[in-house]
């Protein structure tokens, strides 16, 4: 009995004292704000102590993807992250980040892209205001770097057409060099409100009216799948935007590894969804009130902790519960059809995959291509044909003969890396 009870003690001290490393970014980010307010919140709910880091030794500035480097590398425990970034080729990896053990919590807010101009421009497109200038952008291992990449790609803008200007978040405003800056944050964040004070105007890719009805960045976001449309209502900054804005945007999401104890991601998330409106009132911050558990786990880029299945199916009936009387009612039909529906979707589970692993092999055989290219024509040819290629998985997909599940989810992100990578090789031809 006594053993039992130190046991009891030595378990109580050891969870009493759970000290983790949360990654988040610099002061004028809305990663470092949530990230104190999580931190705030979950210590003092659950005596969980998550030390914020804004700064890491070595790193000039965290972002994006420094944070998932450093989760990578297990040199924190936690952090905020974009939903869709991937480790450069300058990680030293053994694995992907999936099979490294990197694990999704929750998405925490959404965000948005803005393309922030100078109004005495007047530009007629987005071509016309991009083409031929410098573009400001925040870190080069940034979020915001790929994101405006493939933004402007799929707006037939090249890569060439503009000159990218990689600086500090703090230091992307405009200058007598820099006409146009994009962001990719919180709608809240200050540095809109002072590029719209400095006599910016936000850029509307799109017409808002046809939000979800087939506008330019519905387009965008099918095919790239972890951004959605987004509209900025009209004064959302005081006068400003005179009219609605219709942009794209990605979540920004909580991260951990899967070594984190499930009762620890438990709690946290427990925390987050329950005390969020306090959390919003108390700091003065709209984006905590967009903490939702309402998402679908299928739309984040890493699977979900066990810890945070076990918070969102903590009210999930059972399966008996649920069909307890469909069961009894109809229990000797089942018997019957179960031999059935099972070959038939396991027929045509297996012939989808089939076809969708085609289409991995025609994308996996031209990456092997890459570094052999040795002319921007084999470049320009690559990417036409994995733009075919594309367009013809979507048509397949129109005509039921692809599923558009996971498998096909993972294709299209692999897909448009590659094209990224082959712009990447092309550059380095134009250097050479």
């Amino acid at each position: 009995m006594v053993c039992v009870l130190v046991l009891l003690l030595i378990g109580a001290c050891s969870r009493s004292d759970r000290h983790f490393r949360f990654a988040t970014g610099p002061a004028s980010t809305s990663y470092f704000d949530i990230g104190e307010v999580i931190s705030q919140a979950v210590e003092r709910e659950n005596n969980i102590h998550l030390a914020t880091i804004s700064q890491y030794p070595g790193i000039r500035q965290l972002n994006a993807v420094e944070n998932l480097a450093l989760l990578y590398g297990r040199k924190v425990d936690f952090i905020i992250t974009q939903n869709d970034v991937t480790l450069p080729k300058r990680i030293d990896s053994t694995g992907t980040e999936i099979e490294n053990g990197i694990r999704s919590i929750l998405p925490l807010y959404p965000q948005v892209f803005f393309i922030i101009y100078k109004k005495e421009l007047q530009p007629k497109s987005l071509s016309a205001l991009i083409t031929g200038r410098n573009i400001g952008l925040g870190p080069e291992t940034s979020g915001i770097s790929k994101f405006a990449g493939a933004f402007f790609q799929e707006f037939g803008i090249d890569r060439q057409a503009y000159t990218p200007l990689y600086r500090s978040f703090e230091e992307n405003v405009f200058s007598d060099t820099v006409d146009v800056v994009c962001l990719l944050t919180g709608f809240n964040n200050d540095r809109i409100k002072n590029l719209l004070n400095s006599g910016g105007k936000i850029f509307s890719p799109g017409d808002p009216v046809l939000a979800q009805a087939g506008s330019a960045i519905d387009g965008f976001c099918l095919n790239y799948p972890l951004a959605r449309p987004y509209i900025v209502p009209r004064h959302t900054y005081a006068k400003k935007p005179d009219q609605p804005i219709l942009t794209a945007a990605v979540d920004a999401v909580l991260l951990s590894h899967k070594e984190i104890e499930n009762d620890v991601v438990y709690d946290i998330i427990k925390t987050i969804i329950e005390h969020k409106q306090h959390m919003a009132s108390s700091h003065d911050n709209e984006l905590i009130s967009q903490f939702s558990e309402n998402f679908l786990a299928s739309n984040l880029r890493f699977p979900l902790h066990p810890g945070a299945k076990q918070y969102l199916e903590r009210n999930k009936p059972t399966f008996i519960e649920r069909w307890a009387e469909t069961i009894a009612l109809s229990f000797s039909m089942l018997v019957a059809l179960i031999g059935f529906v099972s070959t038939v979707v396991t027929w045509r589970r297996r012939k989808g995959k089939n076809r969708i692993d085609k289409y991995y092999e025609k994308v996996l055989r031209l990456e092997r291509q890459i570094p052999y290219y040795d002319s921007r024509k084999e470049c320009i040819n690559a990417i036409l044909d994995l733009k075919r290629l594309r367009d013809k998985a979507f048509r397949e997909l129109i005509k039921e003969k692809l599923i558009a599940d996971e498998s096909f989810r993972i294709f299209i992100t692999l897909l448009n890396d590659i094209i990224h990578e082959i712009y990447v090789q092309e550059q380095e031809i134009d250097k050479n």
